[in-house]
């Protein structure tokens, strides 16, 4: 199973969780999704970078 954990503190950030593993569409469309959005953030730090940063850690 894929659980998906998304953590809010009272400041409004937001900490999200992704573990487990489907051998199913399931497990592809979140890990699409996840990938996706990450690659989208970094485009976007290289076009603005005085405005946002992206921080990749590895664990």
């Amino acid at each position: 199973m894929t659980r998906i954990e998304v953590t809010v503190g009272n400041d409004g950030y937001m900490k999200i969780e992704a573990k487990g593993h489907t051998e199913s569409i399931v497990c592809a469309s979140v890990s699409t999704l996840l990938q996706s959005s990450v690659r989208f953030l970094q485009e976007l730090s290289e076009q603005y970078p005085e405005a946002l940063q992206v921080t990749i850690k590895e664990q």
